[in-house]
């Protein structure tokens, strides 16, 4: 795990926000639930579990609507992901997404969607304006995420790793990026979290002011190697 604490100053005026950067099927569930039982407030209107997350997705439906409403502003979708410069020409109303901040942010919360991997470039000034930010980097192989979208959708294993590529791509810019800016960022490996939760679990209470190991049974509960899907 590689931690980079931000040297700009802290606002403590500002809330504390979590947000997950992810591709799909790489392990952002289970993150964002962590994050929950150590207190992270995820949502209000969460994504209801199914099958394939029968512990829950932890991700904030109206988060997840706007992001889709973001990507079909340019003609794209999260299975046809948009070049990073397209996003960027989207004319969205910002209104919408402070509207959507203002009235979602708590002293302690967090924002999980695979999405925002795309639509990065249209979130970013606006929640370091209001909060701030830890950046959680989830990091799974991609073939690995590329076969369990696979198996989750149906699609040809080449289809979906034609997907992915485009979201890991935007991953490793981002991530570049933020540490050239010196933001906070928590490296996160999916395997490593299932393995040995304790390291995440440390960094997150270090943030929020608990003890290392608050809420440690719990998560270890929480967490399942046998709903690991490939």
């Amino acid at each position: 795990m590689n931690l980079l604490r931000g040297k700009e100053k802290k606002n403590p005026q500002k809330s504390k926000l979590f947000l997950v950067l992810s591709l799909h099927r790489s392990g952002s569930s289970a993150t964002a639930g962590v994050l929950h039982h150590l207190g992270v407030h995820m949502g209000d209107n969460l994504l209801d579990a199914d099958y394939s997350n029968p512990k829950g997705h932890f991700e904030n439906l109206d988060f997840l609507k706007i992001n889709e409403k973001i990507l079909a502003s340019v003609g794209a979708k999260w299975s046809a992901p948009p070049l990073r410069e397209t996003i960027i020409s989207s004319n969205f109303s910002k209104c919408e997404i402070r509207s959507f901040l203002l009235n979602q942010k708590k002293p302690i919360w967090g924002l999980k969607d695979p999405r925002t991997v795309l639509t990065f470039d249209i979130w970013k000034s606006h929640l370091e304006d209001i909060a701030d930010v830890t950046y959680v980097f989830v990091w799974r192989s991609l073939e690995e995420s590329a076969q369990s979208l696979a198996n989750r959708h149906k699609y040809d294993l080449i289809a979906a790793r034609e997907i992915l590529a485009a979201y890991f791509e935007n991953l490793m810019y981002f991530r570049e990026k933020l540490e050239k800016e010196n933001r906070d960022i928590i490296d996160v490996q999916f395997n490593n979290l299932l393995d040995r939760p304790e390291d995440f679990i440390k960094e997150i209470n270090l943030r929020i002011n608990q003890p290392s190991d608050h809420n440690l049974d719990v998560i270890k509960k929480f967490l399942d190697k046998r709903l690991k899907h490939f």
